[in-house]
């Protein structure tokens, strides 16, 4: 599933495509992967511009021309495509915009978990939502006290998105790895030294991702990443091996020579 770094890179490609282009034509597949009616979409959408985009985690804002902004949700397999030629239009390109110029700007979604939806402003949508400052604006001090008062697995904490708003289970399981703490470890048993160290292990983990443009086969060796589904890798740090449990219905890598309980 696209995570932060991921959708950060969406993010690019959409603005150094798609934007100041007038829509000319708006198609959609399967109304199913539209929050509001196809008709609002069309209404909103043909004979405006995008003109610049805001994300908040794995939430990517397009802000348009007109009233609305559109939101756009990766789900499990979603990223846009911009091309030419309408019959390289991709094969799972359900909704597919039309510019003036003769481009199209695909939303390709191979499982139908992403979803489009119309909203007035970011901020409420954010609210109503209990979405956190995307992760990469968050500081030491409000991470802190987002962990304060909590008494549940570290790793669940740090993927709830009122908390840290675009981390998922590979980027949580790569922090508390670098951090060196047990993914199941209470919150309220933390030393104030380990919460610094998974802030900034989760910073180093993102900043990495992005930089790297979240292709995981050049992440750096020590990076769980690389050995995620391998139950029985070598863990990086020790002679010991990488295991597998369930943490908040997730499955999670993790070392228990390396991350102690």
């Amino acid at each position: 599933m696209p995570e932060l770094p991921e959708v950060y890179g969406y993010q690019q490609y959409l603005e150094n495509t798609a934007l100041h282009q007038k829509i000319v034509a708006f198609d959609c597949r399967d109304a199913r992967l539209l929050k509001k009616p196809l008709a609002d979409f069309e209404t909103s959408l043909i004979g405006s511009e995008f003109t610049g985009t805001q994300r908040i985690g794995k939430y990517l804002f397009v802000k348009t021309s007109g009233k609305k902004i559109v939101l756009m949700h990766f789900g499990m397999t979603g990223k846009p495509t911009y091309y030419k030629e309408a019959e390289d239009r991709p094969k799972f390109g359900h909704i597919v915009l039309t510019f003036e110029n003769g481009f199209h700007f695909a939303f390709e979604n191979k499982r139908k978990f992403g979803r489009w939806d119309l909203v007035d402003t970011i901020e409420a949508y954010q609210k109503e939502h209990k979405l956190s400052k995307d992760t990469r604006d968050i500081s030491l001090e409000e991470f802190k006290a987002a962990l304060r008062n909590r008494k549940t697995a570290i790793k669940k904490v740090i993927m709830d998105q009122s908390v840290t708003a675009g981390v998922g289970n590979w980027i949580a399981d790569d922090v508390l790895y670098q951090a060196q703490i047990h993914p199941e470890k209470n919150v309220a048993d933390l030393s104030e030294e380990e919460i610094i160290r998974v802030y900034t292990k989760l910073q180093y983990v993102i900043e990495t991702a992005i930089d790297l443009e979240a292709h995981y086969e050049d992440f750096p060796e020590q990076f769980m990443m690389r050995k995620r589904r391998e139950i029985g890798a070598d863990c990086h740090y020790t002679n010991g091996k990488i295991e597998k449990i369930v943490v908040g219905g997730r499955s999670t890598y993790y070392s228990p020579k390396w991350q102690h309980l």
